[in-house]
This record gives structure tokens, sequence and C-alpha cells, in this order.
């Protein structure tokens, strides 16, 4: 057994908790833990990033669905002695897929509850409104960086 499965259970666990404390703690409170940095609140989105596409569960199944499953394509050729990045961003791809799709399948929305002011100008210059987000889009955005650096750096090992 591939021992990504381990890091993936482990990554749910801390996405699914960190979303429990949220809905139990901050439910109808907004906090500031660092100035002008993070903010902690508990949102219910019902979209996708940003908010966008609000309502659209069947959508929502269909395009996890085939994420998870090209995802899985992806997982089968990890290996984390030769291809260290490519495993770690295809561990995050699946870990936040899974943790958005719980939340879809047991509440009909996602639990959002991390923001960052800091982002609100950059955002607002380019039309988008600031969000809120939590460690599953993290792993996913995270995921796609570090996919993209081990697709630049295989292509420039090839040249």
């Amino acid at each position: 057994m591939k021992k990504g499965y381990f890091y993936i259970f482990l990554l749910i666990f801390a996405d699914q908790a960190t979303k429990f404390l949220a809905r139990f703690f901050y439910t109808g409170k907004e906090i500031l833990i660092v100035d002008n940095i993070l903010r902690i609140s508990y949102v219910e989105n019902r979209g996708i990033s940003f908010g966008l596409l609000q309502g659209q569960n069947l959508l929502f199944i269909i395009v996890t669905t085939i994420a998870l499953l090209f995802f899985g394509y992806l997982y089968l050729k990890i290996d984390f002695k030769s291809k260290k990045l490519y495993s770690i961003s295809v561990i995050l791809f699946l870990s936040g897929t899974f943790g958005n799709a719980l939340d879809r399948i047991f509440y009909g929305f996602v639990i959002d509850f991390m923001n960052f002011p800091f982002l609100k100008i950059p955002l607002e210059v380019i039309g988008l409104p600031n969000f809120y987000n939590n460690f599953a889009d993290m792993y996913l955005f995270f995921g796609l960086i570090i996919f993209f650096i081990d697709s630049l750096r295989e292509r420039k090992n090839k040249i």
C-alpha cells in the first residue's frame, strides 16, 4: 500500500476538524487573528471559489466526480522517491477535493472560515470580491502551484 493514503487521510482529517471548530466556535462571530492578515468566521459557501455558481449542486457533483477520477489516475503514478513534488501535489489535490466533497455531501455547502484582508485591494483590481476559504481550498491552491513547478522542472530536464 502506498503511504500516500496516510497523508490523504491526515490532511482530510485536519480539514474536517478545522471546519468543525469553525462551525462550533465562530458561527455568528468574526475574529481578527492577525491585524490585516487573517480573519476567522464561519461561512456557508454554496458556490465555488469567490462564491460563484451558487446552488449548482448537480454541476458540483459532476465536476467533483471527474476531478476525483482524474486525480485518482494521477495517484497511480506517485512515487515519493523519484517524483516527490508530483506526489505531494497529487496528495494535495485528492485531499482538497475530498475535503470539500464531504462538506457538500453532509451539509449541502462547503464550510469556509479563513479570510485574508490584505488580498481585498488586489482582488478588487481584477474584479473579484475578497473571499473566505478553508484548508481543503489551500490544499488545492498549493497543490496546483507545486504541480506547476514540477511540470516546469520536468520540462527543463527534458530539454
